[in-house]
């Protein structure tokens, strides 16, 4: 019988050409097929055996001698079996695949525990259970409590094993694992039957019954379960039919556990009957099948049926044989019962442990989380005032010494920000916030635009910095570009920051095409300081680097190839390195992606003019913060840019609820962590306690805390955006934009009479460039400042065409990488943010509900870049 299923996957199989890719669906279809033909799922076993060994798949190997070994103690064949999955034990530990050596471990408990090796059975399960938990596998973990739920069944303690079968229930119905939960439900079943809960028992295995495949193991025992239930509740008719019925099934199938369960409990019920000739018979049949396949505890369970069969019709003697021989083997099988039990014992400690251990590790999880989240609002809270303080000395003239000064407090807190996002980034990815995207983009573009972001610095340190692409590449392809991007950026501004002299090379080339997908290998090497052999197993560790003396040196947090590690993990890819103390290093990553093709779609034009912005002139603000300088920040900032703004003060929640029920505001800034009450308690009030209008003021969250739950949570609360601090004036500009255009009317233009005219831009400054960042980088050194003015001009043009072209094609993930590719290197020629926007461009990209506004936002680049190039090609510029 082939089950829908099983004729899903030999299409699929049909369909493939890649032989890996064949033998892995051969053995699903294999773990299909074994649950109702056992001989059929063997031959498959062999040939993924043969085949694997062929192509030199090992780890299909392994899987395909495990599965043949689950065959073999099906069928009886305990010896071959063991020996089989020694050698696929042997398999699993070569290649370090810690999952299937579990399950291989599990099934060398089945075989020992049919033959009533009960303890070395428990030694098997408790390996596979240490495993798992080590692992976090929770589904196999419940495979393996499963298992040892049967041995404390054997052991007649049914408390312990409904205990185990319970804990396991929920975790296999949150899998919708239909096939062990039937394997459960028939353990409850059992438990129930010898605890004399007979209606209980009943019920699990008449739901067996109910959801099992028809001529498969799992359904005849279900079958036999039935019967033996009916046996025990007197009721012999039905225990018959379903008796008589499991056993031609079992029969057929081959199923020795059935048959001899139904021999048995027939035996039992002619014996009840008085019809001894028949449960003779019926007896004899189970003890030859028992002792034939060695089923120890089977043998003995029919031993005492015999005893107490010949006490009946008189034979003293065999009746005396039998209960000899079972009280013997009862002895051999229980003569560990005490080390049994303790065994047993410390197993539920260690599984009480683990469940602790669990507990705890979730705690200091969320506890940690809770900590980054805190970590991160009290770092950023002070940064916000510093950044934003520096920022408007900057803007007011300061003399060249002070700007000298100020411009170090920008730098150095720009450096710390840095770090402060590797900590995040690496608490997000820990607590599995970090969510891998798929969409188009270019691999090419955003391997250009890490080599122009890192040009700069490879030059400084006359570093030879190449990028090679091979061409067989797919133009366009699908995966996650941020992270990608991302990861390149760390390995190769980590080579540069490591190489003195020599090169750094970042290469992509294709391997071969794979189950439809395409691998891509990255590699990064450079001629720097290598690493040492005892750091190089230990340099993706998190705040590690390659000794103490490379930290002072070089300095950083050590967590980016942490991150990078944990990134292309996320993936589906790999990372790997290798290295020579003293001559170079190679990281090599491999990951997969989906070629594409381009999509494109229409846009609308929905842009900040200068009459929203007079509209934001005119708005009344609340300003919801609790700490000072930031309050100072703020109110500045926004009195400099819009000088008719009215802006109020709270202090916190609660002041700002009061003020809004006095007072009608356009707008709230709300920090989010403040005395009294909270930004989000204040917000939930007033949206959902206080009447309208004053219900419907706009909300912006104002805040430190930037992980993605706590975003969600701004949302949830009725907040309308939300703005990051430290905080981007023209980010902050955008957003209050942004939740004032469903409250105040937009002009309206006649479109019958005229076109739809072209936004409006502000005049140019005089003058977009200042020469002075880069006189104090180069100290003076009018040839150094050349090289980089010729630099920029060479490579600005065409990272402001790759931003409008991405924008034609509204690739915004590629626009977001080519604007932070252009960002520092204006910043080198001294393009202040509030003229080039860039950073507000970056930003933009990155956000889907504002897609609208980035064509005045590359229009009005576009022209300062064009300004910008004009002015450094002045042969007089490095005076300026």
């Amino acid at each position: 019988m082939d089950t829908p299923r099983y004729k899903e996957l030999q299409e699929i199989y049909d369909s493939l050409h890649n032989e890996r890719a064949r033998i892995d669906t051969l053995i699903e279809m294999a773990m299909e097929v074994r649950n109702f033909d056992v001989d059929k799922a063997a031959v498959i076993a062999d040939e993924v055996i043969a085949r694997s060994e062929k192509s030199g798949y090992r780890l299909a190997k392994g899987r395909g001698l495990n599965l043949k070994g689950w065959c073999f103690w099906q069928q009886g064949e305990y010896d071959d079996g063991i020996a089989i999955l020694e050698e696929a034990l042997k398999v699993a530990r070569e290649i370090n695949h810690k999952p299937l050596e579990a399950r291989i471990l599990n099934n060398f408990g089945y075989i020992y525990r049919d033959q009533g090796e009960l303890a070395e059975a428990l030694n098997y399960f408790e390996k596979a259970l240490a495993i798992n938990e080590n692992l976090g596998d929770e589904v196999a973990q419940s495979v393996n409590l499963a298992s040892i739920a049967y041995i404390n069944y054997d052991l007649n303690d049914y408390e312990n094993a409904l205990e185990f079968a319970l804990k396991c229930l929920p975790i296999f119905e949150k899998a919708n694992d239909v096939h062990r939960l039937n394997s459960l439900y028939n353990i409850l079943g059992n438990i129930y039957f010898k605890q004399e809960q007979y209606d209980e028992a009943l019920r699990y295995f008449e739901g067996n019954l109910d959801h099992s495949e028809p001529d498969t193991a799992m359904h005849i025992t279900s079958i036999s379960g039935v019967g033996k239930v009916y046996y025990k509740m007197n009721n012999f008719a039905e225990a018959s039919r379903y008796l008589y019925n499991a056993l031609e099934q079992s029969q057929e199938l081959g199923n020795v556990e059935v048959q001899i369960i139904c021999h048995y409990y027939i035996g039992r019920m002619m014996m009840e009957e008085n019809n001894y000739r028949q449960a003779l018979q019926s007896l004899d049949s189970a003890f030859e099948l028992a002792d034939e396949y060695q089923r120890k505890h089977d043998v003995m369970s029919v031993h005492e049926g015999l005893s107490i069969l010949y006490d009946k019709m008189g034979d003293i003697p065999k009746a005396f044989h039998h209960l000899k021989a079972y009280e013997e083997l009862k002895e051999e099988i229980f003569k560990q019962t005490t080390f049994n039990k303790l065994r047993n014992l410390q197993t539920r400690q260690q599984i009480e442990l683990a469940q602790k251990e669990k507990e705890v590790a979730e705690r200091t999880a969320n506890l940690k989380q809770q900590f980054m989240a805190n970590m991160s609002h009290e770092i950023r809270t002070p940064m916000n005032a510093i950044v934003g303080m520096t920022r408007l000395l900057l803007s007011r003239e300061p003399r060249d010494e002070q700007k000298k000064y100020l411009n170090a407090i920008r730098q150095s807190a720009d450096n710390l920000l840095v770090i402060i996002n590797d900590i995040l980034d690496l608490s997000k990815i820990e607590a599995g916030k970090i969510v891998i995207e798929q969409t188009d983009f270019a691999l090419r573009e955003i391997a250009q635009s890490m080599r122009d972001m890192l040009l700069l610095k490879a030059e400084e340190k006359n570093v030879d910095f190449r990028l090679q692409i091979d061409p067989v590449i797919p133009n366009r392809i699908v995966g996650d570009p941020t992270r990608v991007n991302q990861v390149l950026i760390n390995l190769a501004g980590n080579a540069i920051k490591f190489t003195e002299k020599g090169y750094v090379e970042v290469s992509a080339k294709l391997q071969k095409p794979e189950n439809g997908k395409i691998w891509i290998q990255f590699d990064v090497t450079d001629t720097g300081i290598g690493i040492a052999p005892d750091y190089v197993d230990k340099i993706f560790e998190s705040f590690t680097q390659a000794g103490t003396d490379v930290a002072r040196k070089f300095g950083g947090t050590g967590l980016g190839l942490t991150i990078s590690r944990q990134l292309v993990e996320l993936m589906q890819g790999t990372i790997s390195v290798k290295s020579k103390l003293g001559e170079g290093t190679t990281f090599t990553v491999i990951i997969p992606f989906e070629e594409s093709s381009i999509q494109s779609v229409a846009a609308s034009a929905d842009i900040v003019d200068d009459d929203t912005m007079q509209r934001l002139n005119k708005v009344k603000l609340l300003l919801v913060e609790d700490n000072e300088f930031n309050r100072m920040v703020a109110e500045d900032t926004l009195k400099e840019i819009l000088p008719g703004i009215t802006i109020d003060i709270a202090v916190n929640g609660q002041e700002a609820v009061d003020r809004v029920q006095q007072e009608q505001y356009d707008m709230l800034l709300m920090d989010i962590q403040m005395p009294v009450m909270d930004g989000l308690t204040a917000t939930h009030i007033i949206r959902k306690k206080l009447q309208a209008p004053t219900r419907n003021v706009k909300i912006i969250a104002m805040t430190a805390n930037v992980l993605q739950e706590d975003v969600k949570q701004y949302f949830d609360a009725g907040m309308d955006a939300y703005v990051s601090k430290p905080f981007q004036t023209d980010e902050l500009l955008l957003k209050m934009a942004t939740v004032l255009e469903n409250r105040l009317p937009r002009p309206q233009v006649d479109l019958e009479k005229k076109p739809i005219a072209s936004p409006q831009m502000p005049p140019l400054p005089n003058k977009v460039t200042d020469m002075q960042f880069l006189k104090q980088f180069t100290g003076g050194k009018v040839d150094k400042m050349n090289k980089y003015i010729g630099m920029f001009l060479e490579n600005g043009p065409r990272l402001l065409t790759n931003v409008e072209q991405s924008l034609d094609k509204k690739d915004y993930p590629s626009l977001k990488i080519a604007a932070h590719s252009l960002k520092p290197q204006l910043s080198y020629m001294g393009v202040k943010e509030d003229v080039s926007h860039i950073f507000l461009i970056e930003q933009t990209a990155g956000e889907s509900a504002h897609y609208e506004r980035l064509p005045e936002l590359v229009t009005n680049l576009k022209r300062i870049c064009e300004k910008a190039f004009e002015e450094l090609r002045s042969p007089d510029i490095t005076n300026s």
